[in-house]
């Protein structure tokens, strides 16, 4: 059974935009002709691509941090193998569902600077799930989550527009939404400069934590 995955933008807390925003130019290899672990989208200034088990040290400042983690309704990790657990969980539904995280690496550097990707949640419930568990019912959604220290430069946006637009060509996505918690202001400023617009109030049934469904504009 696949790891559930955290909600309250998915699995990711947002970051604000920079001023001078800039737009994310996206080149990809054609993801038909390679599988999922291959799998690269570049933007202006990120390369994108499934997280490794090795990325564990890289992105245990992100899962340890207090404010990112309370933005997705979670308990800060305090080790590199509880990293290790979420990127597990994250792999599992690339496996599954073709569909998963993309870390954020700064091209010119090669360092980590956050992720943001695709999971499937149950609307019944709003609980992590599958395709093939929700049926019906399944509704991808986009979330993301950034580095305290790259906070407030664009990545957000940037790589989160690359995704979406990823999505909706390489994997038959019709509609995202993007659970964003209440409170979490920086991931509300994300989703309104990439269109997305708030709706209906919902409770996931795994986290207990009220959220807003924001949707994106359909495919």
């Amino acid at each position: 059974m696949r790891k559930p995955l955290p909600s309250g933008s998915g699995f990711f807390v947002g970051a604000n935009r920079a001023r001078g925003e800039r737009a994310a130019s996206v080149s990809r290899v054609p993801d038909d002709l390679v599988p999922w672990e291959s799998l690269r989208l570049s933007t202006d200034r990120l390369c994108l691509r499934p997280p490794t088990a090795r990325d564990a040290e890289a992105l245990y400042g992100l899962f340890a941090d207090p404010e990112v983690m309370d933005g997705l309704g979670m308990t800060p990790v305090s080790a590199v193998s509880g990293a290790g657990a979420l990127i597990g969980a994250g792999i599992d539904s690339w496996r599954t569902d073709g569909l998963g995280p993309f870390v954020f690496e700064n091209p010119a550097t090669g360092r980590i600077v956050g992720q943001a990707g695709l999971m499937v949640f149950d609307r019944r419930g709003w609980t992590p799930a599958n395709r093939a568990s929700a049926g019906p019912h399944a509704q991808p959604e986009l979330g993301w989550a950034l580095m305290r220290a790259h906070w407030g430069r664009g990545y957000a946006t940037e790589g989160a527009t690359a995704i979406r637009a990823w999505a909706y060509e390489s994997r038959s996505v019709d509609t995202l939404v993007s659970l964003i918690t209440p409170g979490n202001v920086r991931s509300q400023r994300v989703a309104r400069r990439l269109g997305a617009t708030p709706g209906e109030t919902v409770t996931p049934v795994d986290s207990g934590r009220t959220a807003v469904v924001w949707h994106h504009a359909a495919a």
